[in-house]
């Protein structure tokens, strides 16, 4: 068994700059799956917007060797040897264009299926990066055998781009069979899994978050501080309200079960509560300092966290804080999600995901400046690199999905708490949402939504 030192440069894709990285390869590995683990394990885009694979290769420095296919054992090269990963651009696939039903043709290659058993770690400036024949080898030789007949994990479905401007909220229907999404151009857009607009509202301003009733009746919209109510049968406007909020709204969602109201998040620190037949507020939180940039709900547990760090537990019937609040960093959140089961799990600037099993309810707590403290140990979930824009959980509560500026989409095991799937996307994921089916998944990229179907 023999191994090679390889230095191999890298652009990093999301802070686009210069990076290296030391590793260790074994000769015996094949050359194109190997480099394919290691494009999707920096962060670089497996396939283009349309699903089209997207091909690397190992050049050296020098312009002497071009590693592409073969083994290892193949090429001629001293240990140490320095290359340089880049796309193989003349290789590429022919995009197809999107048929009637906006099916896209994939193929296996579509997107890979990496833990963090296939790569050892990636550490920052020319890190030690091991990839010997064990685990690694043994992924990417699976790779190469059933590339032909294995279903890829993930495959684009329909690439939606009826958005002028970046897309920030995404939500399905509770039918799982239309998704709701706004953005900066100020249109609420209600769309089918081919990419069909249904309806269309124009605002006058950018359309900061979306959701829909659980009974698929009404959609709630947020522009600036107003909020609106939308009659999903007939279209029409049947409430808003601009002067219960005094700062831009920055989340919203509905209760569930025998008690059904809506619920508003904003800049100006409070969350309310509104009447789902009235359309008027029943109940106001006012429980943090600092702006709140996201909520969730549990049936009629609330979750609202704040750009100082905090998020906090209450009642949507009482406006009550049911227990202490969490605060594991103290940077800012951007993105909180509740499974029906009641897990939690929150995201933000820090780049780590932190996961409670039941958040509605806290073993143990103490009281501090900020209140009462919940210290119930979380899960940090560790992949990304950059800040955590979006979660969802899938409808049975067993897996979630993670999306943030390092342009990663990474689906988790909640069983072994380790990605079931990483791929790199060319843009950052401001938003995602599970469909209901637990088939479908939409992810905001830029001004463009990917909708997603999964085999996992």
């Amino acid at each position: 068994m023999a191994f090679r030192q390889l230095m191999i440069e890298y652009t990093h894709p999301s802070l686009q700059r210069k990076a290296c990285l030391q590793v260790t390869v074994d000769d015996r590995a094949a050359i194109g799956p190997w480099v394919a683990t290691l494009a999707a394990r920096v962060g670089y885009p497996l396939v283009d917007a349309f699903g089209a694979p997207l091909i690397y290769r190992l050049r050296s420095v020098s312009g002497a060797f071009l590693l592409t296919t073969g083994q290892f054992a193949d090429a001629r090269f001293p240990s140490g040897s320095h290359f340089i990963l880049e796309r193989e651009r003349q290789t590429l696939l022919p995009r197809r264009e999107q048929g009637e039903q906006g099916e896209q043709d994939q193929t296996s290659l579509a997107a890979l299926w990496v833990s963090r058993r296939s790569l050892l770690g990636v550490l920052s400036a020319c890190s030690v990066l091991g990839f010997g024949s064990g685990v690694t080898t043994a992924f990417a030789q699976h790779l190469l055998m059933h590339a032909r007949e294995a279903i890829p994990p993930i495959s684009l479905r329909t690439l939606f781009r009826d958005h002028q401007q970046t897309v920030r909220t995404l939500t399905w229907s509770p039918d799982g069979l239309r998704i709701a999404s706004g953005g900066n151009d100020g249109m609420a857009l209600v769309w089918n899994e081919e990419g069909r607009v249904l309806f269309r509202q124009q605002f006058p301003a950018p359309v900061s978050a979306l959701a829909w009733s659980p009974d698929g009746m009404q959609l709630l919209a947020g522009t600036a501080h107003t909020v609106s109510f939308l009659n999903m049968q007939t279209g029409a406007l049947l409430a808003e309200n601009a002067k219960q909020h005094t700062a831009a709204i920055t989340a919203l969602g509905w209760t569930q079960g025998s008690s059904m109201e809506a619920l508003s998040a904003s800049a100006d620190t409070t969350a309310v509560v509104w009447s789902a037949q009235s359309h008027q507020p029943l109940v106001i939180f006012r429980g943090h300092t600092s702006a709140i940039e996201a909520l969730a709900t549990c049936e009629t547990t609330v979750v609202t966290a704040s750009e100082g760090g905090l998020a906090r537990t209450w009642s949507a019937l009482s406006g009550q804080e049911i227990h202490g609040y969490y605060a594991q960093s103290q940077r800012p959140l951007r993105t909180v999600a509740f499974s029906s089961r009641g897990s939690l799990a929150i995201g933000g600037d820090e780049g780590v995901i932190y996961l409670w099993s039941d958040a509605r309810t806290c073993q143990r707590q103490v009281p501090d400046v900020f209140g009462v403290h919940c210290l119930d140990e979380a899960i940090r979930l560790q992949e990304h690199t950059q800040p955590v824009r979006a979660l969802a959980w899938s409808p049975d509560g067993t897996q979630l999905a993670s999306g943030g500026d390092d342009h990663k989409l990474i689906i988790w095991s909640l069983r072994t708490m380790k990605p079931l799937l990483l791929q790199g996307q060319q843009d950052a994921i401001g938003a995602l949402s599970w469909s209901s089916t637990g088939s479908l998944l939409v992810g905001a990229l830029g001004a463009g939504v990917a909708l997603w179907r999964l085999h996992l």
